[in-house]
C-alpha cells in the first residue's frame, strides 16, 4: 500500500500544490496592471487555464502578456482576445509575444486604433512578413517610428505596415528609416497646406499641377507620397540628377535623402506592399491560418496535453491550498 498509494497520491498532491501555487504568483501580475472586480479576475484566470489547453503556451506566459495588455490600458473586454491575438503572433512569427503586445498596444494608442481590431493588425504582419524581404518584428518597428507622422497625414493602420514593410524590405533600419520617412511626410504636409514653392516642386516631381498634388494628397495621402517616389525614379532616366531634384526641394539631410533615394529604387515594392497590406487587413485572415499550422503539429499538441494535465492538476491544489 505504501508503494502503490501512497508514494503517487503524495507526488500528484506536491504536483498539484506546485502548479496552484505557480498559477498564482504569475497571475499576481494581471491583478497589479488590470482594475477589475473579482468576478472579471476569475473570468480571467479560466481563460487563461484554458487557453493554456489550446495555444501549446504555458499559463505563465498566458499571464504575462494579459499584463502587459492591462498596463498599456487594452480594455478587459478585450483582454483575452488580445492577449490570445499576441501569443499567436508569437507562436507563428519572430516576434516574442510579450514584445508584439507592447509594440502592437503602442501602435494601436498612438493610431487611435479600435482594440477591436488588433486580429486585423496581426494578420497583416503575418502576410507582409511572408510575402517580401523582411520580418514581422521589422515592420512592427518601423511601424512605431511612422506612426506619429502617419497619424498626422491621415494614413490609415493597414497603410502604415505597408510602408515599413517596403522601407525594412530595401535594408532600412527603423531607427534612421521612420525618423528620415516621418520627415517627408511631414514635409508634404506642411506643402500642401501652405503652398508656394514647396507644393509646386512636389507636385512637378510627380507629374502633377499644385492642384492636383493637393487634392490627391488631402484624398489619399499614400497614393500621393507613391506618386512622388514613382516621379522621382523616373528623373534619372529623363536626365535629370534626382539629388540635385532633393536639394531643390529643400530635402538635402543626408538620413532623409538616403531613404527616399532607396526608395526610388523600389517604386512597384511600394505599390505592392500597399495592396498586400489593405488586403490583408480586410480579409483578415493570415493570422489565424499561419498559427493554427503552428498547433496542428505533435509537439503542440504534446504541449496542449500536458497543459490540458496540468490544469486537472491545479485544480486539485486550488482545492487543497487552504488545508
Amino acid at each position: 500500500l505504501t508503494t502503490t498509494v501512497t508514494t503517487p497520491v503524495l507526488a500528484l498532491g506536491a504536483t498539484a500544490i506546485k502548479a496552484s501555487l505557480d498559477f498564482e504568483s504569475t497571475f499576481t501580475s494581471v491583478r497589479k496592471t488590470v482594475d477589475a472586480t473579482e468576478a472579471e479576475f476569475d473570468a480571467l484566470a479560466e481563460a487563461s487555464k484554458t487557453m493554456s489547453t489550446q495555444i501549446a503556451t504555458s499559463t505563465g506566459e498566458i499571464n504575462e502578456v494579459m499584463a502587459t495588455a492591462g498596463q498599456l490600458g487594452i480594455r478587459n473586454d478585450y483582454l483575452v482576445d488580445f492577449t490570445r491575438t499576441m501569443i499567436d503572433l508569437g507562436n507563428s512569427t519572430n516576434m516574442v509575444a510579450a514584445d508584439a503586445a507592447s509594440e502592437a498596444a503602442r501602435f494601436a494608442n498612438i493610431m487611435g486604433m479600435s482594440q477591436n481590431e488588433f486580429q486585423n493588425l496581426g494578420s497583416t504582419l503575418v502576410d507582409l512578413g511572408n510575402n517580401y524581404a523582411t520580418t514581422e518584428s521589422e515592420i512592427m518597428s518601423m511601424s512605431l517610428r511612422l506612426a506619429g507622422a502617419g497619424r498626422q497625414v491621415g494614413l490609415s493602420e493597414a497603410q502604415i505596415l505597408g510602408f515599413a514593410a517596403a522601407l525594412s524590405s530595401v535594408g532600412i533600419e527603423s531607427q534612421m528609416g521612420g525618423s528620415a520617412f516621418s520627415k517627408a511626410l511631414i514635409k508634404m504636409e506642411v506643402a500642401a497646406a501652405t503652398g508656394g514653392d514647396a507644393l509646386e516642386d512636389f507636385a512637378r516631381v510627380s507629374g502633377m499641377s499644385a492642384s492636383q498634388f493637393k487634392d490627391l494628397w488631402e484624398r489619399d495621402a499614400a497614393s500621393a507620397f507613391q506618386a512622388f517616389i514613382v516621379g522621382l525614379s523616373k528623373m534619372d532616366e529623363e536626365g535629370v540628377s534626382a539629388i540635385k531634384t532633393l536639394d531643390d526641394i529643400g530635402i538635402a539631410e543626408i538620413r532623409l535623402r538616403d531613404t527616399l533615394l532607396r526608395a526610388t529604387n523600389a517604386s512597384e515594392l511600394f505599390n505592392k506592399t500597399q495592396a498586400t497590406a489593405n488586403a490583408a487587413w480586410a480579409k483578415n485572415t493570415a493570422l489565424t491560418t499561419e498559427a493554427n499550422k503552428r498547433y496542428a503539429t505533435t509537439k503542440s499538441r504534446l504541449t496542449n496535453l500536458k497543459n490540458t494535465a496540468l490544469m486537472f492538476a491545479r485544480q486539485i491544489g486550488d482545492d487543497l491550498n487552504p488545508t
